[in-house]
């Protein structure tokens, strides 16, 4: 704007006329007989660059991407889980029955491995943690291999959406490889729906730590603010906020909405909130 009032004081002898359009200037000249080449090819030049200020500012506005976070944003697995877990610990001679309401509890942390450990070490036994967990692992998936699983309500919408507004899609969990396969196989989602997919075998540390995404974001060569995150669970929603993305907490049946301190980012309608960002970012 100095630079445009300075232009202006230095012509002194025509009339602009601006118009904001679309954030545009659009400047007017109506004595160009009087006005120097020279000085005519400063306004083009600073035009220009201020139009270029305002497209990227607009561009850097726009939500490029959708992350889903977890395999429990795509289905409602817990259920399934906590009967592979039972089914692993009777297969391993353990005396272990955990009941719904003990895994709701357990469930505030992430992390199959972590639940067994804390377990033992709560009754004073020591056990296999990683064979139980394997064990656990096989179970789980020749449960989904066998059985139709559910899309989550709002899910498909939210992957529609990212095709219509040629948003990029990750799925960026800290499960196995085999896992996201049978999840995926279940609800009969395409691999190829998504641009990105990380799994525990790609980084170095685990939820809440934010090595997936942040390497879905240096895979997709975007910025934080370019996102929004999707979890089910509070490790997933630390996770993402310590790669500094927007998320949303979508809890299953089994997890307890209290653990999320900032209410506010809680949904159970995922598909309106998460279409609510992208609109409200195309706006601003």
């Amino acid at each position: 704007d100095y630079q445009l009032e300075k232009l202006i004081k230095k012509s002194n002898v025509f009339k602009i006329a601006k118009i904001e359009q679309l954030g545009l200037m659009q400047v007017f000249l109506t004595d160009s007989a009087y006005f120097s080449i020279k000085l005519r090819q400063d306004f083009i030049d600073l035009m220009e660059r201020r139009r270029r200020i305002v497209v990227n500012q607009w561009r850097s506005n726009i939500m490029k991407a959708i992350f889903l976070g977890s395999i429990g944003t795509i289905a409602d697995t817990s259920a399934l889980q906590l009967k592979s877990f039972n089914l692993a610990f009777e297969k391993h001679g353990l005396e272990w029955i955990w009941s719904p309401h003990e895994y709701t509890e357990m469930l505030k942390i992430a992390g199959g491995t972590k639940r067994i450990q804390r377990y033992a070490a709560q009754r004073d036994e020591t056990v296999d943690v990683e064979s139980i967990h394997l064990t656990k692992t096989s179970i789980f998936q020749g449960i989904l291999a066998t059985k139709p699983v559910s899309i989550r309500s709002g899910i498909s919408e939210v992957i529609d959406l990212a095709r219509e507004r040629a948003l990029k899609l990750a799925l960026v969990t800290t499960t196995s490889c085999g896992n996201v396969h049978e999840i995926l196989s279940a609800t009969c989602i395409n691999r190829d729906q998504f641009d990105v997919v990380i799994t525990n075998e790609m980084v170095k540390h685990e939820k809440p730590e934010p090595d997936a995404y942040n390497l879905a974001l240096k895979k997709l060569g975007l910025l934080p603010h370019d996102v929004i995150a999707i979890e089910d669970n509070l490790d997933g929603l630390k996770a993402a906020m310590s790669a500094e993305l927007k998320c949303f907490a979508f809890p299953g049946r089994m997890q307890s909405e209290d653990i999320f301190k900032d209410r506010s980012s809680v949904t159970d309608d995922i598909f309106q909130s998460v279409f609510n960002i992208v609109n409200e970012r195309l706006a601003a």
